[in-house]
């Protein structure tokens, strides 16, 4: 049985309440009935079973059948990419990869960063709802537009820097990546990092890397170093 999932903000989950907006959704475009199921998730891993009961043309009560705490995905995965000032673009990158289980995304300034509209509440939105799609219990942190140098010292054991310029040597992905590691990918620009960028990424222990032999757009690379990571877990 396909359950539907919400996503709600709380704390306790023996106190939960859905907002106006998934009312509607849940009463006026899925037009469920009394006794049956939903499931409702703060997106910090707890997931409550809720029973409907009482239901009307415009509210309904919710009865707790059980909760849980699912554990966090490990190794973790991160990415932080320049975005685009094509939004379209990036908003299906952030569905994509939401679906894939990442756990955070920063929009990355570079030096050759084109001028984009960063939309906080949209983007967050695109993640809730990809979160929800693929019944996920934990949503990706969104970070604030960060300059590289800022990202640094990362918390990831694995640090890789895509790049397509010949200044330094390049190493094909899958011959460095290792298993059960977190990871951090850096994708550039759609004119690339410059070589200063990748100099100071690689004193911060960044491993170079090649991403074959085309030229990806910025969000398919970006998509590209996502899924192989998932491939080698």
């Amino acid at each position: 049985m396909n359950i539907p999932f919400f996503y709600e903000v709380y704390t306790d989950a023996h106190h939960l309440t859905l907002s106006d907006a998934n009312m509607h959704y849940l009463l006026n475009v899925l037009r469920m009935q009394t006794n049956e199921l939903i499931y409702i998730t703060n997106g910090n891993g707890q997931k409550a079973l809720v029973k409907l009961v009482n239901v009307s043309k415009r509210h309904c009560d919710l009865q707790i059948l059980e909760t849980q705490m699912e554990e966090i995905r490990k190794p973790s995965l991160h990415l932080a990419i320049a975005f685009t000032k094509n939004n379209a673009r990036m908003e299906w990158l952030l569905e994509k990869i939401t679906e894939l289980g990442i756990a955070s995304i920063t929009p990355l300034i570079t030096q050759r960063s084109e001028k984009s509209f960063f939309k906080k509440d949209r983007f967050e939105k695109i993640l809730i709802a990809a979160m929800l799609q693929s019944q996920q219990t934990y949503l990706p942190i969104l970070h604030p537009e960060t300059k590289l140098a800022s990202l640094f010292p990362s918390k990831a054991a694995q640090n890789y820097i895509a790049y397509c310029g010949n200044e330094f040597e390049k190493f094909p992905l899958l011959t460095l990546m290792k298993k059960e590691e977190d990871t951090l990918f850096l994708i550039g620009p759609e004119g690339d990092f410059t070589a200063d960028e990748v100099h100071l990424c690689k004193q911060h222990h960044c491993d170079v890397i090649q991403l074959g032999s085309n030229r990806l757009r910025t969000e398919t690379a970006g998509l590209y170093v996502c899924t192989l990571f998932n491939a080698i877990q």
